[in-house]
């Protein structure tokens, strides 16, 4: 049999609502229908019944078509049928008629009923006792009917303008539950989360002897768990999109943040590699110091977790670094300008000193002792840069340095691959200290 699509099986309905008097429009994907009323309107969500239908199936077929109107009509005339009496109530002069159908409803129930009267008899009870009473329930219908937004700014504004309320105390925390009811899930943003950590805590401090002190707790930790669940998923994404310096705070900050967090001895070891894996990103002149970190951070989780499964990789991490952190000094010293060379390198002696007496690997060891060499090649070179780019009167002290550096290196590594280049330097230096002699 032909298939009717759902667009024609609404304009049936729209037909048949428009008969009724009733308009039918369309709104952010929602279908209302509409009250033709000189000043009021009487919306109807039904329209979202009919979208889940539409979601599940696109198409209906003509008999399943006709067996569903019947239902649907049914539950159109019930709720014009509600709504139509809850405009009796209104449009009724009789405050204590609406009173007690307000609290009928809500005690059936039937919060959306409820909600429009309650707020009416606000305004006709404002300034009398029974205005805390009416707010209460006001609040508690915005809360049931799932409007909690609405309801968190209306429970903290009941206790702002009832402090002493026999409902205050309640109306507070019920301003934190709206909240831990907006709470997302924990992969979306938290600011709810927060905002509801800091309201039962809030509630926690005004009401420290309150029965519902464990509960709160409960509540809070629960809380917590999302957040630390959500900052260890950050962490992660950043540690995996190779984001080191990201991942290395993070994590960092989750041990401080959450110190009572699960696994701590493997955060411990990706802060250790995501500090030396950053360091390897670090441009050169930022190399030494982000090394030197990931050696703290190497030391901590080598005293706090001896016999950890980790270890053996946190250990071949630190070995490594302290030859990083080495090599850093001296690639810093290297691109350092020509007068201020010559103290930087020397800088790199004092890392070397530092460092080399942890080393227990002995090829990077031997990587330290060669970086040495060259170091104090290097400086000899400096000395006679420095004698050549420098003026007159200073050019005889630099000529002198140089010898000095020569004499030191040749004594220390005489067998050095350096040792012709390093002698080259030498004989010129002495040619041109006689040429500064001789005039």
């Amino acid at each position: 049999m032909k298939p009717i699509g759902f667009s024609n099986f609404l304009i049936k309905i729209e037909k048949f609502l428009h008969e009724k008097g009733f308009n039918v429009f369309e709104n952010k994907g929602l279908v209302f229908f509409n009250r033709q009323q000189k000043h009021k309107k009487t919306i109807f969500a039904v329209g979202k019944m009919l979208k889940t239908m539409l979601s599940a199936n696109k198409f209906l077929s003509l008999p399943p078509v006709k067996k569903l109107i019947p239902y649907i009509f049914v539950a159109l005339f019930l709720l014009i049928s509600s709504c139509s009496s809850t405009e009796k109530v209104l449009r009724s002069a009789d405050a204590n008629l609406k009173y007690t159908k307000a609290l009928e409803w809500y005690n059936k129930g039937a919060y959306f009923k409820a909600i429009p009267v309650f707020e009416e008899l606000m305004g006709l009870y404002k300034g009398s006792k029974t205005t805390e009473e009416i707010y209460y329930y006001y609040c508690m219908a915005q809360f049931k009917q799932g409007n909690y937004v609405l309801s968190a700014y209306h429970f903290k504004n009941y206790t702002q303008k009832h402090p002493y309320s026999s409902y205050t105390e309640e109306c507070l925390f019920m301003h934190a539950e709206s909240y831990d009811k907006q709470s997302p899930k924990s992969k979306l943003d938290q600011t709810e989360t927060y905002k509801a950590i800091d309201t039962y805590q809030v509630f926690i401090n005004q009401y420290p002897e309150t029965e519902r002190l464990d509960y709160c707790n409960d509540k809070i930790d629960e809380l917590r768990l999302k957040l630390e669940t959500k900052a260890l998923r950050a962490a992660e994404l950043y540690y995996k999109t190779e984001n080191y310096r990201a991942a290395a705070f993070s994590y960092k900050n989750l041990l401080i943040d959450y110190p009572d967090i699960d696994g701590p001895e493997e955060i411990q070891y990706k802060i250790v590699k995501s500090f030396f894996k950053y360091a390897e990103q670090s441009i050169v002149t930022k190399q030494q110091e982000r090394y030197e970190e990931a050696i703290k951070y190497a030391n901590t989780f080598a005293t706090r977790y001896k016999d950890s499964e980790y270890l053996p990789s946190v250990t071949s991490t630190q070995q490594e670094c302290y030859f990083q952190a080495i090599r850093g000094a001296y690639l810093n010293a290297l691109i350092t300008k020509l007068d201020r060379r010559d103290s930087k390198l020397k800088e790199v002696f004092d890392v070397y000193e530092v460092h080399q007496a942890n080393i227990q690997d002995q090829k990077i060891l031997d990587q330290a002792m060669e970086l040495k060499e060259k170091t104090q090649f290097e400086l000899l070179r400096t000395y006679f840069l420095q004698a050549q780019n420098s003026g007159f009167s200073e050019r005889k002290q630099h000529y002198v340095e140089t010898i000095q550096a020569y004499s030191e290196f040749i004594n220390t590594y005489k067998g050095s691959k350096l040792s012709k280049e390093a002698l080259k330097i030498y004989n010129a230096t002495q040619k041109n200290l006689k040429k500064i002699s001789n005039g």
